[in-house]
């Protein structure tokens, strides 16, 4: 990575408020991301990954501002957007796409794939017989004949239909594609061949992915760093190969004792780190860090303290009073406390 960030995050915030009542008066705020710090750089797939009701949706929608944030920074290319107006933002959106988790939802039954692929087009004055051209190139560049432009959206698998919905995000020409779980609803087979087909557009078109994904698998394969994202706030991010080979937030070593490994001896015998507990409510977060009412190494000063993100390597940031070392495991850890 060089150079300024494409996009920069800063103490990003989004509430919900939950009413009640007669009145709907206010009665409390689900805090659904609350802080978040990141940044992506040209051509860089940086990846937010974890358990599902952490707030990585909300993150994304409210970076391309399909949500409002409530407050906080939002750089694009040296411009803050956070303010920007409907008409500017309007602009923008031919360079902030987004590709939704549900390839079927996302894509109007009633409307041909061409004309699905082409709106976007057409909404920033695109003429038809241009709109058409462009579905043509755009259909060829996801693998798929032209003549399926005259096909609706329930005569697709759902590979096929996924594919739509990536060639509907590049109509524009964007910089940046927010990717919301884009594989999850796929079988594995399609999934790899999904994400081989996002690393080849990003080759060809310089795009930069924000991938959002609940399986690290996945998100090893596709991802320059990766930021592990708990209860709404960030806890660890680094590069791919760091994460795995030296995790060092108590929350990541459980999110990685879950992934399969290919070695059925080693898998065997691998023990899997199972979390006591759910959740808690971002409805009602608990003090200091907001993991201590599941981690295994959780002390006073987790109870009453939030920690900050410190860098304890280069390029390697954790939100924890307590990093575990390379080397050490949070299983043994965990045993020796006990």
């Amino acid at each position: 990575m060089t150079g300024l960030p494409v996009l920069s995050i800063d103490s990003l915030v989004k509430e919900f408020p939950v009413r009640a009542g007669l009145l709907r008066r206010t009665v409390a705020h689900v805090k659904a991301v609350s802080g978040v710090s990141l940044e992506l750089h040209e051509g860089e797939t940086l990846g937010i990954v974890g358990e599902s009701g952490c707030g990585k949706t909300t993150l994304g929608r409210s970076i391309l501002r399909l949500i409002e944030p409530t407050s906080g920074s939002i750089v694009y290319k040296g411009e803050e957007i956070m303010q920007a107006s409907r008409r500017r933002m309007r602009e923008l959106r031919q360079e902030l796409q987004i590709v939704f988790q549900d390839p079927f939802a996302s894509l109007n039954p009633r409307m041909p794939v061409r004309d699905i692929i082409g709106e976007p087009l057409r909404i920033h004055g695109a003429s038809k017989s241009q709109a058409d051209s462009r579905t043509n190139e755009l259909l060829d560049a996801v693998g798929l004949l032209a003549d399926y432009g005259n096909r609706y959206p329930h005569e697709f698998s759902g590979g096929q239909r996924q594919r739509i919905g990536i060639a509907r995000a590049l109509a524009l020409r964007p910089t940046v594609i927010v990717l919301d779980e884009p594989v999850s609803a796929l079988d594995v087979s399609v999934q790899a061949q999904a994400i081989n087909l996002l690393d080849d557009l990003q080759s060809e078109f310089n795009l930069s992915y924000l991938f959002i994904a609940h399986d690290l698998s996945v998100v090893r394969h596709i991802s320059d760093r990766i930021s592990v994202m708990y209860l709404g706030q960030l806890v660890e991010v680094t590069d791919r190969d760091a994460l795995y080979e030296r995790p060092a937030h108590p929350y990541t070593h459980s999110l990685l004792s879950a992934v399969p490994v290919a070695d059925p001896i080693k898998e065997r015998s691998r023990r899997r780190i199972v979390l006591q507990g759910d959740i808690p409510s971002p409805a009602d977060v608990p003090p200091g860090c907001r993991f201590h009412t599941r981690c295994p190494l959780a002390d006073e000063r987790c109870r009453t303290e939030i920690p900050l993100m410190q860098e304890i390597a280069p390029g390697h940031q954790v939100a924890c009073h307590r990093p575990i070392a390379p080397g050490e495991t949070l299983v043994e850890l965990a045993a020796a406390l006990s």
